[in-house]
This record gives structure tokens, sequence and C-alpha cells, in this order.
């Protein structure tokens, strides 16, 4: 049986963006080292990365594997001074540490950085958009501008990325969609005709749909409403 915070080689992934320059997600305490990211409006990959710039500084790494965990290495204990450590994908709240482990690797996805099993997409025509349906908090609602194509993704979740999805992080604001891992995506590029291995980015108008594909519950599909550029 596989361990609680495994899941199924991603074949894509739902990025979410974090902004450090206010409090809630940018602080922890290294055996008593306190240490911050540096401001700015980081995707998740990208935030991986600050993280780790910030570890080394004191002897610590951040690193995340194949399945999209953050590994995150120091000294013992380290201690979630905000939420930071949620945002990585542990289940912790401000104030708990690490107790005597000096790693740790993530509890389930985390909620800005969303494993699929599968993804494909279509664009939208205008004509028939009006039949979107938003959630009833009005949280997967956004805006349209000018000529941008508004586009329908099928995403397909395991169970254990369907908690982090619906912790709502990526079901607001602006998201990408990749075919590559934290580790990789710097290697990535906007998607083209001539480049249609690459990420699309844009900002959530809202979700339909939403079921079971099993009768062991173990695969959700749902439509994710997207306004690209």
């Amino acid at each position: 049986m596989s361990a609680l915070n495994e899941w199924p080689t991603p074949s894509g992934w739902l990025y979410g963006f974090i902004d450090t320059s206010v409090p809630g997600y940018r602080k922890l305490s290294n055996d008593g080292t306190a240490l911050q990211l540096a401001d700015g409006y980081y995707s998740f990959p990208a935030y991986v990365d600050e993280l780790n710039t910030r570890m080394a500084t004191d002897g610590g790494t951040a690193t995340t594997d194949s399945l999209g965990r953050v590994v995150i290495s120091g000294a013992a204990p380290m201690t979630w001074t905000d939420r930071l450590g949620w945002m990585i994908g542990l289940d912790v709240k401000p104030g708990d540490d690490s107790g005597s482990s000096a790693s740790r690797t993530s509890d389930r996805p985390p909620p800005a950085a969303i494993p699929l099993v599968s993804v494909s997409w279509s664009r939208i025509d205008r004509a028939v958009e009006t039949t979107i349906t938003v959630d009833r908090y009005q949280r997967g609602h956004g805006y349209l501008f000018g000529d941008n194509d508004l586009m329908r993704f099928r995403l397909l979740l395991h169970v254990q990325a369907l908690r982090s999805f619906r912790s709502r992080w990526c079901l607001a604001g602006q998201v990408i969609i990749s075919t590559k891992s934290p580790a990789d995506f710097s290697t990535d590029s906007t998607w083209s005709p001539s480049n249609t291995d690459g990420y699309i980015q844009g900002y959530v108008v809202g979700t339909e749909g939403g079921k079971w594909l099993d009768p062991t519950r173990t695969l959700w599909a749902v439509d994710l409403i997207i306004s690209k550029a």
C-alpha cells in the first residue's frame, strides 16, 4: 500500500502564485535562526527556489521530488512561524515545529502545486460563454480582458490531489498549467502553435462539474475555466 503522502506520477501541474510582500506565507525558524523569503510575487516553482535560497543562508535546502513534494532540510527544530509550512504541503500550523527531525517532506500535494493525472483543454466559443457557472461563494469568479481566449481544462486528479485542490488556492486569481514538475519548470516556455508542450498562464474564471470516475473514489474529474491573454 502506498504511503499517505504518495500519489501517481503526474503528467501535468496546476500552479498558483504566492505574494511574499505581505505577511502569511514567508517565514520559518531554522533552529532559532529566523528566515524570511524576499518580497515577490512567485509562481510555486519560483517560490520553492526562493525558499531554497533562504535555507541555504543557514546551511539548509528546499527541493522538490518527482511527485512535486517539497523536501526541506535544515537544523532541528524547524519552527513554522507562519503558514509557510502549510503552503509547502505540510500538515502543520503556525507555531508547530519539527521536533528532533531536521528534514520534512510534504504530507500532501502543496495547495499551489496540484499534481494532475491528466489534463486536456479546448477553447470556449464566446457565444456560449454565458453557460459558465461559478461556485456559490463566487470564489472562482474572475475577469475577462479584451480579446483574451477563454479555455476549458479537463483536470483528472488523484484523491490526494483533490484534498489540496479543495483548499481553493488555485481556484481564484492567476494560475499556470504546465507539463513540467516544479523542479523542471525553469526549462518550460509559454504555449504556442509551434510549442504545443508549453505552459498556459491565465486567470481563473470558474469551475464546472466535478465527479468521481471510479467506485473506489480514487479519481476525480473537473473542468477549470481560464481566461488566457
